[in-house]
């Protein structure tokens, strides 16, 4: 049983606000997680499910793009300039991109797989439409025949090596374990157990403007304990 299926049944009189209070106490791991997650959002963590805007999932985005252009040569220049996803409440993702051998592309398709825990951490997605906005004829080829076979003729679409990319088919499959290990939540610990290692997503649904994704804490039993028992003494001092 997980923390918040704990508090609810056991101690149904104390509220999130308490909790984060007493979890306070392991720092820096908490100052971490307020400034990643605001309270409203641990809240739907820990209910399991999470809604996050388009624009914050783009900011994120345009910082990994950046970090990944001060980290490269000043003569080699990204692969992706820039990265811009759009949901939609029938479901369909669309995304553009900026890329150094093709110009602007556009896609739109559905998230067919997401999944981060503490062994795997990437997200399948399928084609359905692609247009390239910058060739013309090529536009028409490349609309028409499967992602894999576009890669072979028009270059293979690469977002970076903190981002590496696999295309099968009309799917492609996205690693993002390596760019989530650089960052600052991936090195925050709670009693040596990393904070980034206690989330899990396990699906991942466009809406209107927003992607809702079903998560899971899978909190070790050290730290309940620990938790519960800086819980139950502030609730009896408060009692008192």
């Amino acid at each position: 049983m997980d923390m918040p299926a704990i508090i609810s049944e056991y101690f149904p009189g104390i509220s999130a606000e308490s909790i984060s209070e007493a979890v306070e106490d392991y720092q820096p791991a908490w100052q971490v997680i307020k400034h990643t997650w605001s309270n409203e959002t641990l809240k739907e963590i820990m209910q399991g499910k999470v809604s996050v805007p388009d624009s914050v999932i783009n900011e994120a985005i345009a910082e990994s793009l950046q970090a990944e252009k001060d980290g490269s040569e000043a003569a080699a220049e990204p692969p992706v300039t820039e990265l811009k996803l759009t949901s939609r409440e029938n479901g369909r993702l669309e995304i553009f991109a900026n890329t150094k051998k093709i110009g602007r592309v556009e896609f739109s398709g559905t998230i067919e797989e997401f999944v981060h825990n503490k062994e795997d951490s990437h997200v399948t997605y399928r084609v359905r439409e692609r247009a390239l906005k910058d060739h013309g004829l090529a536009s028409w080829f490349f609309s028409r025949i499967s992602m894999s076979l576009s890669q072979k003729l028009f270059g293979k679409l690469d977002l970076g090596e903190s981002l590496p990319t696999n295309i099968k088919g009309n799917y492609i499959t996205v690693d993002c374990r390596k760019a989530l290990e650089q960052s600052k939540l991936a090195k925050a610990e709670i009693k040596g157990y990393p904070v980034l290692d206690m989330l899990e997503i396990k699906n991942a649904v466009p809406h209107d403007g927003y992607i809702m994704f079903e998560t899971r804490l899978n909190i070790p039993q050290e730290i309940q304990v620990a938790a519960l028992d800086l819980l139950l003494r502030r609730h009896t001092q408060e009692g008192n």
